[in-house]
């Protein structure tokens, strides 16, 4: 199935990403860069963005003069990775939400809005990118430089299965309420409710891994 919509190199990432997955690319297996050039119909140039991007990811190891390998993904890994993030941003979110640039944070919403509004396929982009940029308002407000370097870490590990998410959930009405659920609390001042919301927003990510590549 040929690709031919939306960024090309980021329509490969996925598609790459989800054969990993699913299992239909194994463990251990090399990527022959020439096979899935034919596979998806692509050139090359789009595709070794695709696993460059995995290999900084960690879904991918790359050998020096043998390529990419597929790593082992232990769903005990994944969890304990997602659990380790959810309790550092959690933490950071309530130390330090006073700091939370508001006007950020309301433009976020208003953009978000728009994009409830006018729909279509550009809705789940306009969504994961609104989900990137809250969380990076949220890291930026913390001083901490260690504990931000070791959070941005985890963003990086995640950010795939928060892509796969973004990208195939057919509630994407849920995954806007999960975002406004945490944007109207910092805007009301609550940090309970802030720090609550973003913890189910955590807790929900992870149950919808889990229950897809069981």
């Amino acid at each position: 199935m040929k690709i031919q919509h939306r960024s090309l190199g980021e329509e490969v990432y996925r598609r790459l990403l989800r054969l990993i997955l699913d299992g239909k690319i194994p463990v251990g297996k090399w990527m022959r860069e020439e096979k899935l050039c034919d596979e998806l119909g692509v050139s090359r140039t789009p595709l070794r963005e695709a696993l460059i991007r995995l290999v900084q990811e960690g879904v991918l190891e790359q050998q020096p003069r043998r390529g990419c390998i597929v790593r082992q993904l232990e769903q005990d890994e994944i969890k304990q990775m997602m659990e380790c993030r959810r309790l550092l941003e959690c933490m950071v979110l309530k130390e330090w939400f006073n700091g939370i640039d508001r006007e950020e944070i309301k433009k976020l919403d208003e953009k978000l809005r728009v994009a409830e509004e006018t729909g279509g396929e550009t809705l789940r982009i306009n969504v994961l990118e609104a989900d990137e940029k809250l969380h990076e308002i949220i890291v930026s407000t913390c001083d901490n430089h260690f504990l931000v370097e070791q959070v941005r870490r985890l963003q990086l590990l995640c950010r795939p299965y928060r892509v796969l998410r973004c990208a195939e959930s057919e509630d994407l009405v849920a995954i806007l309420a999960e975002r406004r659920r945490i944007i109207n609390a910092i805007l009301n001042n609550s940090a309970e409710d802030a720090v609550a919301g973003l913890s189910a927003h955590f807790e929900t990510s992870r149950k919808y891994y889990i229950d897809e590549n069981k």
